[in-house]
């Protein structure tokens, strides 16, 4: 009977269940009696990103199994008074989320010169306050999985919970540090529902004018359906109107590429209305977006745009879009090594072995980009090198490593060292340098080669 009274107690009610500390310095102590780590969650109660974290990611089989063996501490903010709305986080009262706030910001956040940090964020600490992994903004389930695995093996834990088919790291990700927000910055999420509505009304009884750009932004940010229809909207009407008022093609290029540094993939029937839109400049900047969010949502639009284009530098800018929303797929890997073979314009065929980097770790990515590196010369070289950095192919460290050589040209170990920094535990915008002289482009991709800081 014993066995059978164990298995029900193991499934009883509250057994082996999530469990969220209130105490900020209990949790640590807990955290080094049980050789575990810690979970820093921020949010902002009613904030659609937010509350992704809250509906589903927190919900999920492959979250849960790490949430049961970490400490997790909550900071969440809300709207107005109603504290009603917070998300239920087993026993917390607003005082708890107040006061681990403030203690966050002072001991591991990076408030900016208004005292914001962004909402949501995540932080992952060891037992002793390190800061292991951050992650500002959006992960879905299979990305938060990647953190918790990386914080428990940048910890020495042993004994961590099976990885999930197809986790992957976040595009905004941070080892050993946190992000710090622009000081211009008030709020460090986009807009409550309350908040959006005022503002779309308002925007509905006049012409947006540049006085508007940061109210724009936060719209961009704010990942409602609500916000992507008035922004596919207003943008459809910066293009119809540029034709008598030039001045809007800037206005229009400089928001779509804001759209792809700050919106979720749910933005991209904004992106679509523009990819066939006959000025380059702006294919340009849409390709870019595309990049930027890199969500396999976009992935049909993008191939049947590489395959229209004509113009060679809006090519290479679609090609690496490919790459980007194709993270772990044959299909992506197999037509990317065809670029990378046969295109006729050189600069086309290095995007190709730089976009392969995305689709890691999918088998042919890596043996294609392995023998590039055994075998090519050149730019070719160090567009594989920066491929290996850029799908984190630890499994490629002693290959990247034999290019570290004295013997090496110059830009190639500059470019290798760059690589086995981030093999070796960096972050990805230790190889924007390398990057921007093997595949420049003058449209940034902050997100990509995402910053502790702007």
């Amino acid at each position: 009977m014993l066995p059978s009274l164990l298995l029900l107690a193991a499934l009883a009610p509250g057994a082996s269940a999530v469990q969220w500390t209130t105490h900020v310095d209990r949790g640590l102590e807990r955290a080094a009696e049980t050789a575990s780590v810690v979970l820093l969650s921020l949010g902002s109660a009613t904030e659609a990103r937010s509350e992704t974290f809250a509906r589903d990611v927190y919900k999920a089989k492959s979250s849960r199994a790490y949430l049961e063996r970490s400490v997790n501490l909550a900071a969440w903010t809300w709207p107005g008074d109603d504290v009603a709305l917070l998300p239920d986080f087993d026993g917390y009262e607003p005082l708890h989320h107040a006061t681990n706030l403030a203690t966050f910001k002072e001991r591991w956040l990076r408030p900016n010169d208004q005292g914001v940090v962004a909402q949501p964020q995540h932080v992952w600490l060891s037992s002793k306050g390190e800061v292991l992994v951050s992650c500002p903004f959006e992960m879905d389930a299979l990305e938060f999985a990647w953190c918790f695995d990386e914080a428990l093996r940048r910890a020495g834990v042993d004994g961590r919970p099976a990885l999930p088919k197809g986790a992957h790291p976040p595009r905004r990700l941070l080892l050993g540090e946190v992000f710090r927000l622009a000081n211009t910055d008030e709020h460090g999420r986009g807009f409550w529902p309350q908040e959006l509505e005022l503002m779309l009304d308002e925007f509905q009884k006049r012409n947006l004018t540049m006085s508007d750009a940061a109210d724009v932004r936060r719209i961009l940010f704010t990942d409602d359906p609500d916000a992507v229809e008035a922004m596919t909207r207003e943008l459809g009407k910066w293009d119809l109107a540029s034709a008598m008022m030039p001045n809007l093609k800037g206005i229009l290029d400089g928001t779509v590429y804001l759209l792809g540094l700050n919106s979720s993939a749910r933005f991209l029937p904004a992106l679509e209305q523009f990819v066939r839109h006959p000025r380059a400049s702006l294919r340009s900047q849409v390709a870019a977006a595309y990049e930027q969010i890199g969500d396999s949502a976009g992935l049909a639009t993008v191939k049947q745009a590489l395959k229209k284009e004509k113009d060679d530098d809006v090519r290479e800018r679609w090609v690496r879009a490919l790459g980007a929303c194709g993270r772990g797929n044959a299909s992506t890997a197999k037509e990317l090594v065809k670029f990378a073979e046969k295109d006729k314009v050189e600069s086309v065929r290095v995007a190709a072995i730089f976009a392969l980097g995305y689709v890691l770790p999918e088998p042919k990515a890596l043996e294609f980009l392995l023998a590039t590196l055994r075998t090519g010369e050149g730019a070719a070289r160090r567009a594989a090198l920066l491929a290996l950095g850029l799908g984190r192919a630890t499994t490629a460290r002693e290959e990247v490593a034999v290019w570290t050589a004295e013997s090496v040209d110059p830009e190639t170990r500059e470019t290798a060292e760059a690589v086995l920094a981030v093999l070796d535990g960096g972050n990805l915008y230790g190889l924007r340098d390398a990057a921007d002289r093997v595949v420049p482009d003058e449209i940034d991709r902050s997100r990509v080669f995402f910053p502790s800081g702007f």
